[in-house]
């Protein structure tokens, strides 16, 4: 075990998926070095522990994560806002940001039990690999679960209590998890695992830009966030039904009535069922597999020019909403949300 030498000529960058990962992970180093620290943080975090509407959410964490910056003393930081929960569809998101200055970078990694942080470590390699950036030293670093093999450590006892205080600037996040409880437990156990008793230590995996991530974890973890989004929207359209809300009032509330629906799979269907002989109603489908709908009067179109107008079109298949939106507005069409945004919006 080597211990994390940090010169004061470094320049380090710390990505974080959500805001506060930058704190509950590498805290002490931010709390030991906010002068030579960039940190970027690359979601909105509207998916957080809060049972608040996602937008209301997002603001919250966002003043948060300000906070945090200025308590901690950094001046170099920003939000790339990527939706919350999604970030596997945005591994290209560091790819415009110049990584040439920095000699360390910190991130998390492929085995953090989220599909947003080994998001996270492919944008770094991937943004890298793009940028031709060699001579840069990564370290993961630990959130939701102890690296599985740590190579450096750093002695943090003398910053914990402005780490733990780094991390209550998130109290959004504090009342389901108690992060800051989990931090100091994990520093101590570090700090154990190399006699250090009564220290605190916070530990990191070095890795080279070169060493590409294990493939097929990548594509079990896209799998992963794709069955996580799906079950959110059920869950979340299962609340509404006991609520007694319905879709169609959300879309006449917008006076949007003659609706597309992309996307003829399970929840395709159930949005159709809902929606069938409503003021607001389905015109017509849009699927590239789904040849008949089994519906009468109920058309099925591959995705093209020139298809009858509506007033919205609403994208069951949520995993990919960003670049269908894009091909559908190259289309002409206008009003394209996704089923995901739709159930939010009457929040």
């Amino acid at each position: 075990m080597q211990t994390l030498t940090i010169n004061n000529n470094d320049r380090l960058l710390i990505v974080a998926p959500h805001p506060d990962d930058e704190c509950i992970g590498p805290g002490g180093l931010l709390a030991l070095y906010p002068q030579l620290c960039k940190v970027v943080v690359l979601t909105d975090g509207r998916q957080g522990q809060g049972d608040r509407p996602p937008e209301v959410e997002k603001q919250i964490r966002k003043q948060e994560f300000v906070s945090e910056m200025q308590k901690a003393g950094v001046r170099d930081y920003e939000m790339l806002e990527y939706e919350d929960g999604g970030l596997m569809q945005h591994t290209e998101c560091l790819e415009k940001l110049d990584l040439t200055p920095f000699g360390k970078i910190f991130v998390t990694g492929i085995h953090d039990n989220h599909p947003d942080h080994t998001a996270a470590f492919v944008s770094v390699q991937q943004a890298l690999k793009k940028q031709g950036i060699t001579d840069v030293e990564i370290y993961l670093y630990e959130v939701h679960a102890p690296l599985r093999e740590t190579t450096h450590i750093l002695d943090i006892t003398r910053v914990l209590e402005k780490k733990l205080s780094l991390i209550r600037c998130h109290q959004s996040q504090l009342t389901s998890l108690p992060y800051d409880k989990m931090a100091r437990c994990l520093a101590e156990y570090r700090a154990l695992q190399n006699r250090a008793d009564g220290c605190y230590f916070e530990s990191y995996t070095y890795m080279s830009p070169l060493d590409d991530p294990d493939s097929s974890t990548v594509e079990l973890e896209k799998k992963w966030q794709k069955s996580v989004l799906f079950y959110w929207i059920l869950t979340r359209w299962m609340d509404w039904k006991i609520a007694g809300k319905r879709i169609a009032d959300v879309l006449l509330k917008q006076n949007w009535r003659q609706i597309a629906v992309y996307g003829y799979a399970e929840l395709g269907q159930l949005l159709c069922r809902e929606l069938a002989e409503g003021e607001a109603h389905v015109s017509y489908l849009l699927d590239k597999r789904v040849a008949d709908s089994g519906i009468k009067n109920l058309p099925v179109y591959i995705p093209q020019s020139g298809l009858p107008q509506v007033d919205a079109v609403v994208v069951t298949a949520v995993y990919y909403f960003d670049e269908i939106k894009e091909e559908l507005s190259k289309m002409g069409y206008q009003n394209i949300i996704s089923f995901r945004t739709l159930l939010e919006m009457d929040e």
